[in-house]
């Protein structure tokens, strides 16, 4: 097993006026989401892959699972 490997985080921002009008001072808003991404690469039998898929992960956490045969 190797990793966690860290992989670059992509930065998504956007710049939006405060006011919906147009009118009034030129004030801005800027919000940003962070995408942090780790690589695990395991060397393990198909039964404990799919022990391992099948934990429980919190609502907002991506994984997925690549399968290459050597």
């Amino acid at each position: 097993m190797k990793g966690p490997i860290r992989m670059p985080t992509k930065v998504l921002r956007i710049t939006t006026r405060k006011t919906p009008c147009g009118e009034g001072s030129k004030t801005w808003d800027r919000f940003q989401m962070r995408i942090h991404k780790r690589l695990i690469n395991m060397h393990s039998p198909s039964d404990v892959l799919k022990q391992i898929t099948s934990i429980s992960i919190e609502p907002g956490v991506d994984v997925e699972v690549t399968i290459k045969h050597s």
